[in-house]
């Protein structure tokens, strides 16, 4: 049976009130245990508040399997659920809804569809805010430890994230989470681990869901670690241009998780590319910048410029790296 629901369009200069008044009474409430209060969707965990982004809209094709799946392994008609379409215009998602049928004016709805010019975060930093929790964040990726640096593999779906994590693991590097890994902030750290239920599994396209322990041993997993570093993956035939500042620094930036900002490196995927060699070589380039102060480059390679000097880097990164 397809559950009914609401669906609401908010602007991206709504107020806080314009979003209290159409989340349901309950979700503030708390959670209970293995379960998330804000998240992207997720079939196997369940989710008070679902994050859909552009990206997952695509996967998912069609708004029934939204509302069947999208807030996890919970009955039909389990309240409250709410469902957040994320960077979505009125007119999209109407169209993305059409083939489920909405609640008759005056019926309680299960769900409640939200829609938003927002993107996840944005969405995520308010809602944290409303019910009074600012220190956990859950991300769509892969939660990786490569050469001891813990590391956020991200993507859209299909660029091959969990390709690249089964090859890291088979080269000796270990798995933390999969799918919904879960940041808390610490002091001036990081953390992230893995829902219980999903610890030491890894879906992998083609294949199916992998028991990581089963296949390479306990050693190929470990539970938490500090995050330090995301790598985004992105086609490398897509829009985006490489400039000179980044063939010189690489594709580089900052972003907040939990509240604190984390080093960011950006990744084309080509065919013939061999990601997880790449990823290793960026792990290994964030090691040596961290001893060194920062500085992104050896002092062999500062040689190679006329003055000497190293170049200043180019604005994207705002805080020093710790």
């Amino acid at each position: 049976m397809i559950p009914s629901f609401t669906h609401h369009h908010l602007p991206s200069n709504a107020s806080d009130s314009d979003w209290q008044a159409i989340l349901p009474d309950q979700w503030q409430a708390s959670v209970p245990t293995d379960q998330r209060r804000i998240g992207p969707a997720n079939p196997w965990i369940p989710t008070r508040l679902a994050l859909i982004s552009p990206a997952l809209r695509r996967d998912l094709r069609c708004g029934e399997e939204c509302l069947k799946h999208a807030n996890g392994p919970l009955p039909a008609d389990t309240s409250p659920r709410v469902i957040l379409l994320t960077e979505a215009h009125a007119q999209a998602v109407d169209e993305w809804l059409a083939p489920v049928p909405k609640a008759d004016a005056g019926d309680a709805a299960p769900i409640t569809v939200i829609s938003t010019p927002d993107d996840d975060e944005t969405v995520s930093r308010r809602l944290q805010r409303l019910c009074g929790t600012h220190d956990e964040d859950w991300r769509h990726g892969v939660f990786m430890e490569i050469s001891g640096l813990g590391v956020l593999i991200r993507g859209t779906a299909g660029i091959g994230k969990s390709e690249v994590a089964l090859e890291l693991i088979s080269r000796g590097h270990r798995l933390i989470a999969d799918d919904a890994p879960c940041f808390i902030a610490r002091g001036d750290e990081v953390t992230g681990s893995c829902p219980d239920r999903l610890f030491g599994l890894l879906e992998v396209r083609g294949i199916g869901i992998l028991d990581i322990r089963e296949l390479f041993g306990s050693n190929s997993l470990k539970a938490r670690k500090y995050l330090r570093l995301i790598v985004d993956l992105y086609p490398a035939d897509s829009s985006r241009r490489i400039g000179a500042d980044e063939r010189l620094f690489g594709d580089r930036g900052n972003e907040r998780i939990a509240g604190l900002s984390i080093p960011v490196w950006r990744l084309p995927v080509a065919p013939g590319r061999n990601i997880a060699v790449l990823l290793e070589a960026i792990v290994r380039q964030r090691n040596l910048e961290r001893q060194r102060g920062g500085q992104p480059f050896s002092p062999r390679v500062a040689r190679l410029f006329s003055d000497g000097d190293i170049p200043p880097h180019p604005g994207n990164k705002p805080e020093p790296w710790s």
